[in-house]
């Protein structure tokens, strides 16, 4: 019975070694609470899957995502959180981003999170930018899923 961890821990870390390390860090760093895939229990947290793309139709939404207090506390290097965030609106928010959007660099994630929102109320917030982007971009009204349970 002692062999028996021994012996799962091997194909574990192989399991865990498939994965791409934006995907790794994004499990472990956001995976908990966002899902394994973006989708996530969006009365309490916002899914992903499909939609986080949307806010980069938006310069205050593209420097949202860096700035949210758990991604910009995150110990995770600028390079790292460029990779997290680009797998995020890439992979998971697949087709939701803007046509030409360009990747998150670490200049520029470094920038946003030194300035985390701190000093606004997340979920008012969120919501306008919501409300503008299905609006005006059309995006879908799964987006305000989160802002529309959570009563905000």
């Amino acid at each position: 019975m002692a062999g028996a961890p021994i012996a799962a821990a091997p194909a574990a870390a192989t399991a865990a070694a498939q994965f791409p390390q934006p995907q790794r860090d994004y499990i472990l760093a956001c995976g908990g609470c966002h899902g394994l895939n973006g989708v996530s229990n969006s009365s309490l947290v916002p899914s992903l899957k499909g939609l986080v793309g949307y806010y980069l139709y938006l310069p205050e939404g593209r420097a949202y995502l860096p700035r949210l207090p758990n991604v910009a506390f995150s110990t995770l290097s600028d390079e790292q959180l460029a990779a997290v965030l680009n797998y995020m609106v890439f992979d998971i928010g697949a087709g939701s981003a803007p046509a030409g959007t360009h990747p998150y660099r670490a200049a520029e994630v470094g920038k946003w999170r030194r300035q985390p929102l701190t000093e606004v109320t997340l979920s008012e917030y969120r919501q306008r930018m919501v409300e503008i982007l299905i609006d005006r971009y059309h995006a879908p009204a799964a987006l305000r899923g989160y802002s529309a349970s959570s009563g905000q």
